[in-house]
C-alpha cells in the first residue's frame, strides 16, 4: 500500500494536478504533529490515523496591501524542471531515504512538498528544491532563497526547512518569492553514519568560490585547523558539484536575500550589505567571521547578497514548535524592513 500511495504521487505531479485524493489507508504514514522537541535520528514511524489537528508552525506569511500589477508577473526560472519520471523516482527516492534518517520529516512529509529533482549528487542522490512563486495579482517584495543541510550532520537544519515549507504550503500570500533547498548534501546526510562534508570528503561550505579562495583556503584548513578532515575546501574552488549545483541555484533564481540553516552554535550570523536582523526567535546576532570558500564570504561579501546564516541550538534536536513559530514570524518581520 506505501508503494501505491507513492506511485499515486507520482501520477498526480506527472500529470499537472497538486492534489491526489487517496483512501484512508493510503495516508497512514502522516505524522501527527510534534508538541515537544523531537530528537533526529534513525526512525521508523508507526502508523497512525490522519490527524485533522492544525499544524505546529501555523503562522500566515503577513499581508500587505501591495502593489496590483496590470500584467502578470513572469515566474519562469532558468533553471531546467525535470519532470520526468526518471525525476519523479528520484525525488521520491530521496524521501524515502529521509524519511528513514530523520524523526521530524518523514517519507509523506516529503513527498507532499512536491520537490523539483534538478540534478543528482555524486552518489545519485536528488539535488531538489521548491519554490512558491510569486502570485500573478501582485509584486512581491523580493525573493529569498533558503538552503538546509549543507552539513551533511546538522540535522535539524533540513527538518526546520520541512516545517516552513509546510507552513508556507497551506498560507503563501505572495509576499516573497521562496526557493528552497531543503538537502543540500544528501550524500553526507544519508551515510550511515552522517558526516558534515559530501561523499568525497569536501567541506561544502568552504568550497564555493570566493575571491580569496585562491590565496587563502588551503592556507587557513592547514594553518589554522590543523588539516581538520572536517574542514578540508577541496582541491580547487567550486570543484564539488553540490557547489556548481548550488551556484546554479544562485544565478538563476537570483535572490534578494539568502537564509542558510546550520547548527549547532545557536546564534544569528550575518554577511553583506545592512542591516542585520537582532534575533530569529531566541536565536541572537553573534558574528563568527568570515571564512575563505563560505557562503557568507561569496554571495554576501563578494556579490553583496545579504546571507543570513541560522545557527539552531542541536544539530540533533528541533526547537520546540512554539520556537519554529517565533523564528518564522521574526525572518518574516526582518524581510519586510530588508526588502520592503
Amino acid at each position: 500500500m506505501k508503494n501505491l500511495g507513492q506511485m499515486l504521487v507520482i501520477i498526480c505531479m506527472l500529470s499537472g494536478l497538486f492534489a491526489c485524493v487517496t483512501s484512508e489507508s493510503d495516508t497512514q504514514e502522516m505524522v501527527v504533529p510534534v508538541t515537544s522537541p523531537v530528537v533526529d535520528a534513525v526512525v521508523t514511524p508507526a502508523p497512525v490515523a490522519p490527524s485533522s489537528a492544525a499544524p505546529a508552525v501555523v503562522v500566515l506569511e503577513e499581508v500587505l496591501q501591495l502593489e496590483v500589477i496590470a500584467e502578470p508577473i513572469d515566474t519562469e526560472s532558468n533553471t531546467a524542471l525535470d519532470t520526468t519520471l526518471a525525476g519523479m523516482t528520484a525525488v521520491t527516492a530521496l524521501c524515502e531515504k529521509l524519511g528513514a534518517k530523520l524523526g521530524s520529516v518523514s517519507t509523506q512529509d516529503c513527498l507532499h512538498q512536491q520537490l523539483i529533482h534538478s540534478s543528482v549528487s555524486y552518489t545519485g542522490n536528488s539535488l531538489a528544491y521548491r519554490e512558491f512563486p510569486a502570485l500573478t495579482d501582485y509584486a512581491p517584495l523580493g525573493r529569498v532563497l533558503v538552503i538546509g543541510g549543507i552539513h551533511g550532520d546538522e540535522f535539524s537544519s533540513v527538518s526546520i526547512v520541512f516545517k516552513w515549507m509546510g507552513a508556507l504550503q497551506e498560507h503563501h500570500t505572495g509576499l516573497f518569492h521562496w526557493r528552497f533547498v531543503p538537502v543540500a548534501n544528501p550524500d553526507g546526510l544519508l551515510q550511515n553514519v552522517s558526516q558534515r562534508q559530501n561523499s568525497r570528503g569536501v567541506d561544502l561550505n568552504r568550497n564555493f568560490p570566493t575571491a580569496n579562495w585562491g590565496a587563502d583556503a588551503h592556507r587557513y584548513w592547514v594553518e589554522r585547523t590543523g588539516r581538520n578532515p572536517r574542514r578540508d575546501p577541496g582541491e580547487k574552488p567550486g570543484s564539488e558539484l553540490e557547489i556548481q549545483w548550488l551556484l546554479e541555484q544562485i544565478s538563476s533564481f537570483r535572490p534578494d536575500v539568502i537564509i542558510s540553516m546550520h547548527a549547532p552554535y545557536d546564534l544569528v550570523d550575518y554577511d553583506g550589505p545592512p542591516s542585520a536582523p537582532s534575533n530569529f526567535g531566541s536565536l541572537h546576532l553573534r558574528r563568527l567571521g568570515v571564512f575563505p570558500g563560505s557562503l557568507g564570504n561569496y554571495a554576501g561579501l563578494d556579490m553583496k547578497i545579504p546571507v543570513v546564516t541560522v545557527e539552531l541550538e542541536s544539530a540533533g534536536i528541533m526547537p520546540s514548535p512554539a520556537e519554529i513559530n517565533n523564528m518564522w514570524v521574526d525572518l518574516v518581520q526582518w524581510l519586510k524592513g530588508q526588502l520592503g
